[in-house]
């Protein structure tokens, strides 16, 4: 009787047919993103692409109709070096170059390597396979950093790792391990130890590959001390960040020595595992589950849990709390991007209006058509690329933002209408001064720039600035324009009060708390005359008493309040430990302790919230409404420097927005200092964050530094000599030798361009 189609399982993902006998396809698990070409002619080097359809079958290598390579996955059992023929450390012109780079990872167990020539080219392969398998990104970085530490100069042509060491991503993107060529096809063959190639098939390949396999045998302690060195240096924690980890380490690893110490201690973990947990050890930021493992793991092993830690049964629990909560706090892994969390309307049903860089997105496109407009008006507006850009700033656009708008004024995408008859469009050309915000009034200016994206901080602490009712501020319900100071005042405090409440912040939300509860509660009568309070009086009526209870003092009968209020406190917690809660009530409890803890800390260490905003990790401000506050718009040399800053690899992002970002210095973080920051975790240069109109000025990008990644791009896009001068006399309408350093400038956006392409 034949199976029911239930006893035959779907498979999960396609799998291609295995050749089970064939010892050598069992070497190369990695399938996915594989590479292939077809044999070249002979001196001409393969077109390789990839294919991410489908993996790549044994019987497709065995067929050999193509040249095949693979990629790494998460693991891998082997590592390769690429030495070319033209390469300074190739056996023609260093015959012992190669003994050397083993040498040098004899410290990781690694001792004999499986030697190969790659193609007719006669580069060489270094394979060197081990016994247990490793995660790829810690061997791909060990490996990298003792052959750099050992005067190996690591590029293509010249010395290459497979797998490499693929920098950490803020953007969070996955991004593949570079592919190589399978060994023992077409030009391939086996090298003796003496330099001399042997012949051998795939089965002789295997045997070479066993015996270096059993004498392979990876260190795991020297692998974690080499990890440790190379990841610091990876990130370049500076002497701040070296300062704020050894602190926080100085903390954690003497681990407990008495009772009571769990909530600091396990406060102190999650921080360094959220912080600098992928700086260590792990491959990415730590977050969710990973980061509650990392935080009992790490609590388990330090000295002193078994004795003195009175949570050890519940230490999972404790460490998803704590987890939590640093996760929703103002900190925030090095080295990452960090950004206010938007605010749903979804579960309304409310639509949700156009965000502010949304608006100042269209805007700038506005402006920029404007502008073409106007020019076009006038006959002024120029047929060359870099002259009509220049025309097009000089209505206050920025060229970054150009390039990003490009299909609205570059010649490539704006062309006249053959054969059409050009009439002058009537437009009134735009007044400069309509283009600056108002100093009288909070407004939204329309700004030819482009608007960084909330980047990050508590949003009570901003309000006080606002005007009720206004545009952007924070609504009462009452009219605008109370009848005394006073009045205005208390209303301008419930609002600041009501987003602290909203803001997320313990020591705010206590604070904002405590007030409603003031103004709400009824007051007794007293010898000293003090009314009773109506909670449900409106807001013109509250008078001073709304105002005094934000301010440097309150009613006599207010302090015996908060003294009863306290002594209630007391009497609840003595309640809830003689009397046992519900299971949701007391997680919830325990939630509201350990967000009480951390403010607290806070409170009692503010340098170590200093030197936590000092490398980029902290931002009090990180929920800032952005648009309540009235947060200037950056300046059109400051956009253009960030990009350029970021093409030259000043910045250590994909997006040079993600380097700045809207803060305060300590230790007030007082958002009447707030403005733009570049952060020094984003950067190659910086120590602690400096506003960015000061770093425009500081740090000017020298002309060499264009010309010298200009000349990288154009190598590159492989241009010859021929084609790189008519680029330039096209642009700029001159040579190169007659180029400024703006037009250097305008070369990098334009290569840009070039590249996307």
């Amino acid at each position: 009787m034949s199976a029911s189609p239930a006893q035959h399982p779907i498979p999960r993902q396609f799998e291609f047919v295995r050749e089970w006998d064939v010892e050598f396809l069992a070497l190369w698990s990695h399938r996915y993103d594989y590479l292939w070409a077809e044999h070249p002619n002979p001196e001409d080097r393969p077109e390789w692409k990839t294919e991410s359809r489908y993996p790549l079958s044994d019987r497709l290598i065995q067929q050999g109709s193509y040249l095949y390579g693979v990629r790494f996955g998460t693991t891998t059992r082997y590592l390769l070096l690429d030495i070319d023929k033209g390469s300074v450390y190739h056996p023609s012109h260093d015959r012992w170059a190669w003994r050397r780079m083993v040498a040098v990872l004899e410290m990781l167990g690694l001792v004999q390597a499986v030697l190969c020539t790659s193609s007719y080219s006669g580069g060489m392969h270094l394979y060197l396979p081990f016994d247990t398998e490793q995660k790829t990104w810690k061997i791909a970085l060990a490996v990298t950093t003792l052959l750099e530490n050992a005067g190996f100069k690591l590029a293509p042509g010249q010395l290459e790792v497979f797998p490499h060491s693929k920098p950490y991503s803020p953007s969070g993107e996955p991004s593949l391990y570079h592919g190589h060529r399978l060994p023992m096809q077409a030009g391939s063959y086996l090298i003796n130890s003496d330099l001399q190639m042997i012949w051998g098939d795939q089965q002789t390949f295997v045997q070479h590959w066993q015996l270096a396999q059993q004498r392979n045998a990876v260190d795991e302690a020297a692998l974690d001390q080499v990890l440790r060195t190379a990841r610091r240096r990876q990130f370049r924690l500076t002497g701040k960040a070296n300062k704020f980890l050894n602190d926080l380490n100085a903390e954690i690893e003497p681990g407990w020595t008495g009772y009571g110490q769990t909530n600091r201690l396990l406060g102190r973990i999650a921080m360094r595992s959220y912080i600098f947990g992928h700086v260590l050890y792990a491959e990415a930021p730590l977050t969710g589950t990973a980061l509650v493992e990392d935080i009992a793991r790490i609590a388990r092993s330090l000295p002193g849990y078994t004795d003195w830690s009175r949570h050890q049964h519940e230490i999972e629990q404790r460490a998803q709390e704590w987890g939590s909560v640093v996760e929703a706090s103002h900190y925030y892994p090095f080295g990452s991007k960090q950004g206010a969390k938007p605010q749903s309307n979804l579960a309304s049903g409310t639509p949700v209006p156009p965000s502010w860089n949304q608006q100042q997105a269209q805007s700038a496109r506005d402006r920029i058509s404007q502008a073409v407009a106007d020019l076009l008006s006038r006959n002024a507006l120029p047929s060359q690329v870099t002259a009509r850009k220049t025309a097009i700033k000089a209505y206050g656009i920025g060229s970054q933002t150009l390039d990003k708008y490009q299909e609205l004024w570059h010649p490539n995408y704006l062309q006249p209408r053959l054969g059409a008859e050009d009439h002058p469009v009537e437009i009134k050309p735009p007044e400069i001064a309509c283009l600056k915000p108002s100093l009288e009034r909070q407004s939204q200016p329309i700004d030819p720039n482009k608007f960084v994206p909330p980047a990050a901080a508590p949003q009570g602490q901003a309000v006080g600035q606002l005007d009720v009712g206004g545009s952007g501020g924070f609504s009462t319900g009452n009219p605008v324009g109370f009848n005394d100071s006073r009045s205005l005042r208390a209303a301008q405090h419930l609002a600041k009060m009501q987003s602290w409440l909203d803001s997320g912040d313990p020591i705010l939300m206590g604070e904002a708390q405590q007030y409603f509860q003031e103004i709400a509660q009824p007051e007794p009568l007293n010898v000293e005359g003090v009314v009773p309070a109506d909670q449900n009086l409106p807001l013109d009526q509250l008078g001073d008493r709304a105002a005094m209870l934000g301010g440097f003092g309150a009613p006599r009968a207010t302090k015996r309040q908060k003294i009863s209020a306290g002594w209630q406190e007391i009497q609840q917690l003595t309640a809830r430990l003689t009397h046992p809660v519900d299971e949701p009530d007391r997680n919830g409890t325990r939630q509201s302790e350990i967000e009480a803890l951390l403010a607290q800390d806070h409170q009692a260490y503010p340098e170590e919230a200093a030197l936590a905003w000092s490398i980029g990790v902290y931002n009090p401000l990180a929920q800032v409404d952005l648009a309540a506050v009235g947060a200037r718009f950056l300046e059109p040399e400051e956009e253009d420097w960030l990009a350029i800053a970021r093409m030259v690899d000043w910045l250590l992002v994909d997006d040079e927005l993600a380097a700045i970002y809207f803060t305060a210095p300590p230790p007030a973080f007082a958002l009447e200092q707030a403005d733009w920051y570049v952060r020094p975790d984003l950067t190659a240069f910086l120590e602690s964050p400096m506003l960015l109109r000061e770093v425009v000025q500081c740090y000017p990008i020298p002309v060499e530094v264009l010309q010298e990644v200009s000349e990288e791009w154009m190598q590159q896009l492989g241009w010859t000599r021929v084609e790189r001068e008519q680029f330039i006399q096209k642009v700029f309408g001159t040579s190169e030798a007659e180029l400024t350093k703006s037009d250097w400038e305008v070369m990098l956006f334009e290569l840009q361009m070039q590249m996307e392409r």
